[in-house]
């Protein structure tokens, strides 16, 4: 029996070593990459998805492996139809898709918990985020139905701020100072993205941080239904028109169309269709301002606004309130810009580089002792309308979501500055578990929807 075994070992440990190498870029978290930094040149970086020029951009030199699953499916015979297991002899493929999202969601790993007193421990980023790959080495038949699932289903969590607010050992995450960004994942495991989770500072938001991480992650390309085939030295893919060799992954076209979707090109980049813009407590213009001061001087109160990208400025302090008068009486904002400062708002930034976006989120944190402020700024932010082609829009779908939440009972190291935080935030006595720091989250949820009514651009 044990000769026997040591054979069907050997004769299968090229396959398994395969899907191993499929998994092991989300074996341990979701797929996560750094943002463009801020405070360096990114207006260098190379623009992804235009036309190649004379002078072709420079790409990493690296083998182009496609997934084993796409050579099982040439020969669907050699793969075991598993029909001795309820799961494959009685449940539609339609039930088991089902089945497997769920199953390779991302999770938190809770038997390792993040130490409470760092800003980067969180709801929702409580602990390392895992993904059950194992579920992929079951055998032939799950493999081939699922080795795309993990990255069509987990977001890919992208920085754009502060540093202390990125989670430890993961190993897909870059540090600013680095510049490879996505290249832990194949291309083909790139390519099949369809969600990204940005946290980002308000000041990095309105500086066009929306624009610069539509370009990591392809996003024209993913919407003209390009391939992703390498990386460039800067660490973002390059989307090019799919080839047209009989030799390349585009030989999969020839196969019998009513194959399973798995057999489609998986090099072609799926369109990102949803969104979530993330800000923590210490990301706003106006974060460190005492709730009594914001009281007396409306001006230093949290605000956000996507139809103007200067409100950290006295004169536009009141641009959301503005925006959220104009809108409840029917109409869009108009805060008598000229052209130059048109360009880059961040709620055109939507329009133009998120075009295939069918949801929204934001989600939206402060001090407890602001809940107030961030309540108006949920109100306001209810009436935004974000315009895409064909006359859709985003807007707020009616789903709203509240938490509140204990933090550490240590210092963050930012309250020092600021000692309205001990004395209005629940913190009486550093040191004292029962004193945590206390914290407010809204999230809006935005969807897209078909408004005849609604011009397609902002303003008109």
């Amino acid at each position: 029996m044990r000769q026997l075994y040591r054979r069907v070992e050997h004769h299968f440990r090229p396959g398994r070593e395969r899907m191993l190498e499929d998994t092991e870029a989300s074996s341990s978290n979701a797929p996560v990459a750094d943002p463009p930094v801020t405070d360096t040149p990114v207006t260098d970086t190379p623009v992804i998805d235009t036309p190649v020029t004379a002078t072709p951009p420079v790409t990493r030199r690296r083998k182009n492996k496609m997934p084993l699953a796409i050579e099982l499916l040439e020969q669907p015979d050699t793969i075991d139809s598993q029909l001795s297991s309820p799961i494959f002899a009685l449940l539609p493929r339609e039930v088991r898709d089902l089945i497997w999202r769920f199953s390779l969601t991302c999770y938190e790993d809770l038997d390792n918990l993040y130490d409470i007193q760092k800003r980067y421990a969180r709801p929702r980023q409580a602990a390392p985020l895992r993904i059950a790959v194992e579920l992929l080495l079951t055998c032939q038949a799950v493999y081939v139905e699922t080795f795309l699932t993990p990255f069509q289903v987990n977001p890919m969590k992208v920085f754009d701020g502060d540093t202390k607010d990125i989670p430890p050992d993961d190993p897909l995450t870059r540090l600013p100072r680095i510049p490879l960004r996505c290249s832990k994942l194949k291309p083909w495991q790139f390519a099949n993205i369809s969600s990204v989770e940005l946290n980002v500072q308000q000041f990095t938001l309105e500086g066009g941080s929306l624009e610069r991480v539509s370009w990591m992650v392809g996003n024209s390309g993913r919407h003209r239904g390009h391939e992703c085939r390498s990386y460039m030295l800067e660490g973002y893919p390059p989307f090019v028109e799919p080839t047209k060799s009989k030799d390349g992954p585009d030989r999969l076209k020839d196969l019998d169309e009513n194959r399973p979707p798995p057999l489609q090109n998986p090099l072609i980049g799926r369109k990102i269709t949803h969104l979530s813009i993330r800000m923590s407590r210490t990301d706003w213009w106006t974060w460190n301002t005492s709730p009594d001061r914001c009281e007396a001087e409306p001006s230093e109160r949290l605000r956000l606004e996507p139809m103007i990208n200067t409100t950290s400025t006295t004169a536009n302090a009141s641009a959301m309130t503005r925006g959220y008068e104009a809108r409840k009486a029917g109409m869009e904002p108009d805060f008598e810009l000229d052209s130059f400062e048109q360009q880059g708002l961040w709620g055109t930034q939507i329009t133009e580089h998120w075009p295939d976006l069918k949801t929204l989120e934001f989600g939206l944190e402060t001090f407890s002792c602001k809940q107030n402020q961030l309540d108006y700024v949920a109100e306001c932010a209810k009436l935004w309308k974000f315009p895409l082609e064909n006359g859709y829009h985003l807007v707020w779908s009616g789903r709203e979501e509240s938490l509140r939440w204990r933090g550490s009972w240590q210092s963050y190291g930012y309250e020092w500055g600021s000692p309205w935080i001990q004395q209005r935030n629940g913190v009486r006595n550093f040191g004292d578990p029962a004193d945590g720091q206390e914290f407010v989250v809204r999230t809006l949820t935005f969807e897209r929807r078909r408004n005849e009514d609604r011009s397609d651009s902002f303003g008109q």
